[in-house]
Order: structure tokens, then sequence, then C-alpha cells
């Protein structure tokens, strides 16, 4: 009986990787939906013109941005096909006002999470996108992973972009 006991305790307890991930996609919705909420609806437009700042994307473009391709991560890891609107990274035209865009990035949370949900622990192949470089080796978790990074290089340029507009990231209040 005593050593069934010792085996017992000596397991350790499983968490799905499924669950962790949906974690930090909860973690970084927060972060990202705060950093957006933060910057004032006419700033939107903003982009930085001084120094070595040469075609880059607006606030809100960098927005609409890392939700296309959560988007198109998230319908790759569930089976599906992108949105038609999300394809080139863009994020739909018709998107456009503040409010717009914070619903539209939510709304590509919303898919993560769900896509985050089908995550299997055996980390099965899948097809990639042609957005990713795991095209051909694409996993279910590596695209989670890959959208989680792929949204934080953008939350380091709009936190910039709050700063160079005098507001004070959500982070650093």
């Amino acid at each position: 009986m005593s050593y069934l006991l010792c085996m017992m305790l000596l397991q350790t307890a499983h968490l799905p990787s499924s669950r962790v991930t949906d974690y930090w996609v909860s973690q970084q919705e927060k972060q990202m939906i705060a950093v957006i909420q933060a910057m004032p609806a006419v700033k939107y437009s903003f982009a930085p013109t001084e120094g070595e700042f040469h075609h880059v994307r607006t606030f809100g473009d960098q927005a609409k941005h890392l939700a296309a391709f959560n988007y198109i991560a998230a319908a790759a890891m569930m089976g599906q096909a992108p949105p038609p609107d999300a394809g080139d990274e863009q994020g739909p035209d018709t998107v456009r006002t503040k409010d717009q865009i914070i619903a539209y990035v939510k709304g590509s949370y919303d898919a993560l999470h769900r896509a985050a949900n089908m995550i299997d622990d055996g980390n099965e192949m899948i097809k990639g996108t042609p957005q990713s470089p795991l095209i051909n080796n694409a996993t279910r978790l590596g695209l989670a992973e890959e959208a989680l990074i792929h949204a934080m290089d953008h939350y380091g340029q709009m936190i910039e972009y709050l700063r160079m507009n005098n507001v004070v990231p959500p982070g650093s209040r």
C-alpha cells in the first residue's frame, strides 16, 4: 500500500497545452486591448515620420494587421480558410474607426481562443499558412506561439507610438 501511495505522490500533474496556450492568449489579449484603447481616436492615423521610419503602418493599421494575422493563424489551427479580408494581413478596408478596430482585434482573440482549445498534446502536424515560416512544419501549438510572438512585436511598436503621442502606456501606469 505505501508503494502505491509513493508512486501516486511522485506523479506530476498534467496540464494540457491547450489550457496553457489559452491562458497566454488571454494575458496578451488584455495587454493588447489596453494599449489599443489607450490611444486617442484622433491618433489612430499616426505613423512616425522622423528618423528611419519609412513606409510604416499607422497605429490603427498596426492593430488591424496583428488582428488579421490572428485570424489567419486561428483559421489554420482550426483547419479553416482564413477570412477573405484577412488574407493580405491588412484587415478589412471597412474597419476604420477606433471602435471598429477594437472590435476587430477582440474578434481575432476570440478566434485564437477557439483555436487554442483545439491544440492536441500530440502536437499533430497540420497545414500551415503562406504567411508562416512553419508552412510545411506547422502544428496548432506552433501557429499559436507564432501569433503570440507576432503580436508582441507589434505591441512594442504600438507602445512607442503611444509614447510619441505623450500617452503613458497602460503597463507603465
